[in-house]
């Protein structure tokens, strides 16, 4: 018999790769989408957060922000994922959703100046974000980017991360990590 938190950690999975199902990351390779929250999961998972909201809420934590477009089905799919997931899973995902109709600068501003107030959940959920798109500057750079969109990219997501340290060590070393190989790697591209 599945576990209770493994039932959940499937149904997560399901619903978010049904949402992202024709969805391609921006990098050159243009691999499935629902990869990146995976990979958000397992940096978690690897640097022993075990527990199941915080895992499923890092499957679904794109969902509202990149599959919704409009106020109505924000508030359709956060019903959805309240009703599915319950209030601790969507409360962390709405913490980590940028608001799509704000312009992308200041989307980016606002997670500097939001990001040391939000739960330790979203906080962790944030920094695991940041440690796999930095990674993605590397070994799957977004098409068309060029050095210094993809260093000022690596600045920012240091200055996001800045405000969620200290709740688990192994994640702030692994940003750490990902941070100073990626900056290396891109400094001997210019």
């Amino acid at each position: 018999m599945m576990e209770k938190g493994n039932k959940k950690l499937i149904k997560a999975f399901t619903f978010a790769a049904e949402r992202h199902k024709y969805q391609l990351r921006k990098g050159v390779s243009k691999t499935p989408y629902i990869n990146h929250p995976v990979k958000v999961a397992e940096i978690l998972a690897q640097c022993g957060e075990t527990d199941t909201v915080i895992l499923v809420a890092a499957l679904l934590h794109d969902v509202i922000e990149d599959t919704t477009n409009n106020d109505l089905e924000v508030k359709g799919l956060s019903e959805i994922l309240l009703k599915e997931f319950g209030e601790e899973v969507l409360l962390t995902v709405l913490e980590v959703s940028d608001n799509k109709t704000l312009p992308v600068d200041e989307r980016k501003r606002l997670q500097i100046i939001h990001t040391p107030n939000l739960s330790e959940r979203a906080k962790k959920l944030k920094v695991a974000d940041k440690i796999n798109n930095i990674m993605d500057l590397k070994i799957d750079p977004p098409l068309n980017w060029t050095l210094s969109r993809k260093l000022a990219y690596l600045e920012w997501a240091q200055k996001v991360v800045a405000g969620a340290r200290g709740l688990n060590q192994q994640l702030d070393r692994m940003f750490d990590e990902a941070y100073d190989e990626v900056y290396q790697h891109l400094k001997q591209l210019g």
